[in-house]
């Protein structure tokens, strides 16, 4: 485990603004990263009563992104663009992230090979928890 501090997380994922939801990329381990976000009116999709909770898949999917691009950065490579290829189990059990909030987002792999990954995922917010499955591909 590796508590960073605060790290930005845009230098380990291939999105720019305003494309870009996650602020830092909080914890890393072998196997997960933990990445946090403040809920603010500029992040895309945000509506009056906060971020909607099915931007969670995004979430997630740029925190397990901040993950490869940290593991690549120590092999001395530049954040690679990945695909979601699909998710599963996501239960959604309030329909917004309120405006100053802060979310946190962790994603454990539970497989990687020849690019094809897997990833158990975790947003907390608030005393919830939304979790997913997801799968991923990172293309050479």
């Amino acid at each position: 485990m590796n508590i960073l501090p605060s790290v930005n997380a845009i230098d380990f994922i291939p999105h720019q603004k305003p494309m870009v939801f996650i602020d830092d990329l909080v914890e890393i381990g072998e196997n997960y990263a933990v990445a946090q976000l403040s809920i603010r009116p500029e992040l895309m999709f945000c509506e009056a009563q906060g971020l909607p909770t099915w931007s969670s898949i995004e979430l997630m999917a740029q925190t397990i992104s901040a993950y490869a691009g940290s593991q690549g950065q120590a092999l001395g490579q530049a954040p690679k663009i990945g695909f979601l290829l699909g998710t599963r189990k996501l239960h959604l059990p309030v329909s917004f992230f309120e405006m100053d909030k802060i979310v946190t987002v962790r994603a454990e792999r539970q497989y990687l090979h020849e690019g094809l990954g897997q990833f158990a995922c975790e947003i907390y917010y608030q005393g919830y928890t939304i979790s997913a499955i997801l799968s991923v591909y990172e293309p050479e």
